[in-house]
């Protein structure tokens, strides 16, 4: 009877136990990075779902090794989001099941979801792979298409997947956000000064709309006094003021350095130098840079900046595409173009795992002592020269030998956030105008980048592109990835951000050991349990004949 007491004990309590998980289910992280723990955000957002939520995941069927591995870690997320609501509900999809590889990719991409093609060497062997890392989010009757991968110029394939593991809360909760959403700040882009044209912006502005109504803005409105429009103005959490040209008068700079005390963000994209770029692509290949004088020089020196009137060139730039020959021998040609610098932004709240960003005929900015925080968001590297204004910028310098030698200045700022408490511009001047609500100081926030084409998308036969999208090279830059970064920082949509700052510390095993070692290893996996089975056996049996020869 005793041999029978332990295990029925045993059993017993392993039947208790599971009665007790079912009623009670708990989980608990022990990883160092707590990579799976959800954010606050997070868990905020999933409790304000007040219907079902259905998630249509397209990451499924026969994977390749990396991508299969990233399902894995997808599946793991998405059991913490059905941990955390009841209203959540997924769905696997394979593509493959509607027919042959041609029909998929033409029925997904009609969906604005490209498959990524994924090269395998194995065993001497080449593989081709189809696959979609996509998702579509749908909450009631909207629907929201959202890619699983966080892409960056130059990446591996690893480089690709780990970064995208590490942003997967980020760009799903991203994703279910802009269908969740029930209200929407204001945001105004600046229409007056020559600024940008509307389909120059249009990319930007297309993914500016999930997460704010969007509005634009005219200063020099003759039919609107400058006092109502003050007031106006103060009504949008954020303006954009993208590549103005025309000069600001000093009742419009009252007007902006009033808004931004009263706590409205203003994003600048400012060039230094005034470049005719269609004078340098005509059949001269020739043009200009002279200072752009926009009468705002006081405006930022009170903000503790100076935009410098010079153009900064950098070892590490972006090619230009020149033609070569002519008709059908006619040869399109890169050609490394130092007047387009390639900085990657600083490791901070906005520009945190962010790829390089495409600038174009950038002017530097100084950061000048003053009482406002200031943190840098874009750099050069540390091999750059300046031109000096009046300055001769010709195509043929393109092909030109680089002499390093002459790069030999330190890196320049070309975008930087300044905030805090802040004086007015105007504080001790004669008002341009009465204003019974004015402000000598109060707490700014405002962000400038040193180059007015930065929110700028090109164009295809008039239609605009994706920003950040380089038809010439098919290379594909963060531009648009900083800007909307800046803007959800300067309007106060922190959340989205916070949550990509979260790290993940993931381990991959060494290929070139893998590939040295690995018959070795997997002669040991399989004969170590065998070893062990049978050491255990020996003493088992030993210590039976013990007992049995006592």
């Amino acid at each position: 009877m005793k041999a029978f007491k332990r295990p029925l004990i045993a059993l017993v309590l392993s039947l208790i136990l599971m009665q007790v998980s079912e009623q009670f289910s708990l989980r608990f992280d022990l990883t160092v990075d707590k990579r799976y723990s959800l954010s606050e955000a997070t868990l905020t957002q999933l409790n304000s779902l007040d219907k079902p939520l259905r998630i249509d995941v397209f990451l499924t069927g026969d994977l390749p090794g990396l991508y299969r591995d990233f399902r894995g870690e997808l599946d793991v997320f998405l059991s913490q989001l059905e941990y955390a609501t009841d209203k959540l509900i997924i769905q696997y999809n394979d593509p493959f099941d509607i027919g042959s590889n041609e029909a998929v990719v033409r029925e997904m991409q009609q969906y604005g979801m490209n498959p990524e093609i994924v090269i395998e060497n194995k065993d001497g062997q080449r593989n081709e792979n189809l696959v979609f890392p996509w998702m579509i989010v749908n909450y009631g009757e909207v629907s929201e298409r959202v890619s699983l991968l966080s892409k960056q110029l130059g990446d591996t394939d690893r480089d690709k997947i780990s970064r995208s593991v590490q942003q997967m809360e980020y760009l799903i909760m991203d994703g279910i956000g802009k269908v969740t959403r029930e209200t929407k700040s204001t945001i105004a882009v600046l229409t007056s000064h020559q600024t940008s044209e509307n389909r120059k912006l249009a990319d930007f502005l297309q993914s500016l709309r999930p997460y704010y109504n969007l509005a634009s803005f005219d200063l020099k409105n003759p039919e609107i006094s400058p006092e109502q429009s003050l007031t106006n103005l103060n009504r949008f959490k954020t303006l954009i003021i993208s590549n103005p040209i025309e000069a600001f008068t000093q009742s419009e700079k009252y007007i902006l350095d009033q808004y931004s005390l009263q706590g409205g963000g203003l994003l600048w994209l400012v060039n230094g130098v005034g470049i005719d770029r269609d004078s340098l692509f005509n059949s001269a290949g020739k043009t200009y840079g002279f200072p752009l004088e926009l009468n705002l020089d006081d405006y930022f020196f009170n903000q503790g900046i100076r935009i410098n009137k010079a153009l900064v060139q950098d070892l590490y730039c972006a090619p230009i595409v020149l033609a070569n020959g002519s008709e059908n021998n006619t040869q399109f040609i890169p050609y490394p173009w130092p007047y387009y610098p390639l900085p990657k932004p600083e490791s901070n709240l906005i520009g945190e795992r962010i790829g390089p960003v495409l600038t174009q005929f950038a002017s530097s900015i100084d950061a000048l002592e003053n009482s406002m925080n200031q943190s840098v968001l874009l750099q050069t590297s540390g091999f750059t020269k300046t031109a000096a204004v009046p300055v001769v910028i010709s195509l043929d310098q393109a092909t030109e030998k680089i002499q390093p030698s002459v790069y030999d200045e330190p890196s320049k700022i070309l975008g930087i956030l300044t905030e805090g408490k802040h004086k007015s511009l105007f504080a001790n001047r004669i008002l341009p105008f009465e204003n019974t609500e004015h402000l000598n100081e109060g707490q700014t926030k405002s962000i400038v980048f040193g180059d007015g084409n930065l929110a700028e998308n090109q164009l295809d036969k008039g239609a605009p592109l994706q920003l950040g999208y380089d038809k010439w090279t098919s290379n594909f830059y963060a531009n648009k990835e900083l800007l909307m970064h800046a803007v959800h920082y300067l309007s106060g949509n922190l959340d989205g951000l916070l949550i990509r700052q979260k790290e993940w510390n993931l381990a991959y095993l060494d290929a070139q050991k893998i590939k040295a070692k690995g018959v070795l290893w997997k002669v040991m996996m399989l004969l170590t349990p065998l070893v062990v089975a049978l050491g255990f056996g020996w003493l088992n049996q030993r210590g039976r004949s013990k007992h049995l020869g006592a």
